[in-house]
């Protein structure tokens, strides 16, 4: 095995499975399924598999690894996903081939009065009335109601990547549907239909922004890799039909660099170009204490302290950066006090650690610098201790030592995906929680503004929610990014939005406004706003560029008080105003 090429959160994978293998303990390969794409972890004779990235070459022949059982979707490209057993990943990054190996992980789902704050009637108006014909507007997100008469018609392919079948071209996983059978997949949760409804739906009073635009749907587990391939696959349907389409990730996650460095952005802006524009969400976790950021002198020591509630069963990690320029060690402190010793970079080996406390297990993760950023990341996992397998509740700290002689800026999120386990205290910081994809330079990332605070449910009961009218969404997650780059890029209405409801899911009635249409809110329902005024400019001019796109948007954008083409972290350059574009 050659550790050096494989990324922290697969080597804890391949450590948990040496356990599952060696001493018949498979809690910490279970666990490991509630971030990454690993399959049939358990109660299965064979070993289990893992969906990852694989880095090489723009044009490397990777046919060969079906010797070892790794099966890779894409023949070209310097990133591909692929599918590969657990116990071949050792001999995966031996490959000459092959340069780095990264895990999928699973991301996270991030019009009436919405239409009319940005002025989307008086540029219709002004515009020979621009419906989105001819474009395609794709979403990758949890599916679509196939029956719901906002999309009648125009739903072109349905990619259910949850079937089992041959696939695509782009992943040999899951179905591909198109009329008559569109109906054989089904949007359970409801999140995709209501995005999708928010985009390109059609009804006269909570019509979508682009409501003759075409579909093409992907419905994903919301692995990251497989959202790849989902992006590819839209793009080269549209391409097959000579149409531009604009692609919808109202989604993101936390376990990256924040830099655009990540797989998917990678992905995202290789795929992007002329004609072929996404949109991302910024994120939701603008009120959650999910990142922690200190600037730490040269020979100093900074304690984070992050909590975790009483006897929550499970796993914590934590992921940290910094820049490349300076060294730091970690260590770990129990809300009991035990603590493991301070984990200098190990740039050659494994550099996995494991330490058995009385009151946890944690394994600390610091390789060398990561060659897509030239920065450092460490990862830590806290499970249970020796004698209790739940995670011990209490404060916690993350020690970190600057061994540098220079200051050093260190980022740490928490990926808890039940958001349960947060940080406290004077590193908590409520800027830089723009994740992947959102993070991509291609894409246009999209902040939520509230545009809507009370209706009335199926029931006639007026309801409310308590969000400032008429101003920037407070949920909505601040940038910029890591390296400073300006993200998001601009606000769209994203609270409160009526959109399709799909028929298969269950919302709370308290958000159904009738049988087919419900209330949602976050940058979920901002980022398809904008796809839809995407499909609108792409109607007009079909070879729009993504940053000629985000600059004539840019344009017209406003932020209260501030003068034109000022960038605000929790605004990005402001609300659209479509009536200037």
């Amino acid at each position: 095995m050659t550790p050096e090429k494989i990324s922290p959160g697969l080597l804890l994978a391949l450590q948990d499975y040496d356990a599952a293998v060696e001493q018949g303990d498979r809690l910490g390969l279970f666990l490991q399924k509630r971030t990454l794409g690993i399959v049939a972890a358990e109660d299965s004779p064979k070993p289990p598999r893992s969906v990852v990235f694989i880095y090489c070459d723009e044009n490397a022949n990777l046919d060969h690894l079906a010797e070892i059982g790794v099966r890779v979707n894409q023949r070209q490209g310097s990133v591909r996903t692929a599918i590969a057993p657990i116990n071949c990943i050792g001999n995966l990054s031996d490959d000459p081939a092959v340069h780095r190996i990264k895990p999928s992980r699973y991301l996270h789902t991030s019009m009436d009065r919405a239409v009319e704050r940005v002025k989307l009637p008086q540029y219709k108006l002004n515009n020979n009335n621009l419906t989105g014909k001819n474009v395609v507007v794709g979403v990758v997100d949890t599916g679509i109601d196939p029956k719901h008469p906002a999309f009648q018609g125009r739903i072109l392919r349905i990619w259910d990547q949850t079937l089992p079948g041959r696939g695509v071209k782009e992943g040999g996983y899951g179905v591909e549907l198109q009329d008559p059978i569109l109906t054989t997949s089904i949007d359970e949760n409801g999140h995709g239909t209501h995005v999708a409804g928010i985009a390109a739906g059609q009804d006269s009073l909570y019509g979508g922004v682009a409501p003759e635009a075409d579909l093409v749907i992907v419905k994903t587990d919301l692995q990251d890799a497989h959202i790849a391939d989902g992006i590819r696959y839209i793009f080269r349907v549209a391409g097959e039909l000579g149409r531009p389409a604009v692609v919808n990730l109202s989604l993101g996650g936390h376990a990256d660099a924040h830099d655009g460095s990540d797989s998917l952005s990678q992905i995202i802006d290789a795929e992007s170009g002329p004609g072929r524009i996404v949109c991302c969400a910024a994120g939701n976790e603008g009120n959650d204490n999910i990142h922690a950021q200190a600037t730490v002198s040269g020979g100093r020591t900074h304690t984070m302290r992050f909590h975790v509630p009483s006897d929550r069963v499970g796993i914590a990690w934590l992921n940290g950066w910094y820049s490349g320029n300076c060294e730091f060690e970690v260590s770990v402190r129990t809300p009991l006090g035990f603590v493991t010793p301070f984990q200098k970079i190990i740039p050659t080996g494994n550099p996995v650690k494991e330490y058995k406390l009385p009151d946890a297990t944690i394994q600390v993760v610091t390789p060398d610098r990561d060659p897509a950023n030239g920065d450092y990341n460490f990862f830590v996992q806290i499970r249970g201790g020796m004698f209790k397998p739940s995670l011990k509740g209490g404060t916690w700290q993350l020690r970190l030592r600057n061994l540098s002689e220079r200051s050093g800026r260190v980022d740490v999120w928490t990926l808890d995906p039940s958001a349960s386990v947060l940080f406290t205290g004077n590193s908590v910081a409520d800027s830089v929680k723009i994740g992947s994809p959102g993070a991509s330079a291609s894409a246009i990332t999209v902040a939520s503004y509230t545009t809507k605070t009370k209706w009335m449910d199926i029931d006639g009961t007026p309801r409310e929610v308590g969000l400032e009218f008429d101003t920037i969404s407070e949920f909505s997650s601040e940038g910029p990014l890591r390296n400073e780059a300006q993200k998001p890029d601009i606000a769209a209405p994203g609270a409160m939005i009526v959109a399709a409801l799909s028929s298969d899911s269950a919302p709370e009635r308290a958000n159904r406004v009738n049988s087919r249409f419900v209330v949602l809110a976050g940058t979920s329902m901002a980022t398809p706003f904008v796809s839809g005024v995407v499909a609108l400019l792409l109607q007009s001019d079909s070879t729009l560029e993504p940053e000629v796109i985000k600059e004539r948007l840019r344009e017209v954008c406003a932020i209260p008080g501030k003068p034109p083409l000022c960038f605000d972290p929790k605004w990005g350059y402001g609300l659209i105003d479509l009536e200037k574009l």
